[in-house]
């Protein structure tokens, strides 16, 4: 009976653990190019290459502030806009006085194609001024297991 209880309390947990896994993030690199940025509000970014289809070469990543036009730092709410209903929002904070630039954004929310698209991802900057995004992405039904 002892020996019933174990494999059965071992079986429940091993359920629960495979349950409450975090999904397994995708991999997401992006380069985009910001001359057409100018610091108002909104200001905007085009992709040039991008590893999700859901996100293609030349979508807009639109700045809506608060701060997008310091010379110290910007840090501003983030909109992928696919165009047709296709968008995610996020937030951005970059270091533009780190050597090179340095910062973070997440995405916590998507539609249409990009429907419950969640993402982290570092963001850089190299010596021809590409801005890079590389980090993960979850994206659909693979979200709704996370809750």
């Amino acid at each position: 009976m002892s020996r019933l209880l174990i494999l059965s309390a071992g079986t429940i947990v091993a359920l629960a653990s495979v349950a409450f896994a975090a999904p397994q993030m995708q991999p997401l690199k992006i380069s985009k190019e910001c001359s057409q940025y100018s610091g108002e509000t909104p200001s905007f970014c085009t992709i040039t290459e991008s590893n999700l289809a859901a996100i293609p070469v030349g979508t807009k990543i639109l700045y809506y502030g608060p701060v997008t036009g310091s010379p110290l730092f910007s840090s501003s709410a983030a909109v992928i806009a696919v165009g047709n209903g296709d968008s995610a929002v996020g937030y951005c904070v970059v270091y533009d006085t780190a050597s090179p630039p340095l910062g973070t954004c997440a995405f916590h929310a998507g539609s249409g194609t990009l429907a419950g698209f969640q993402a982290i991802v570092k963001v850089t900057v190299d010596d021809k001024q590409i801005w890079h995004w590389d980090g993960g992405y979850l994206l659909g039904a693979e979200t709704q297991a996370a809750k």
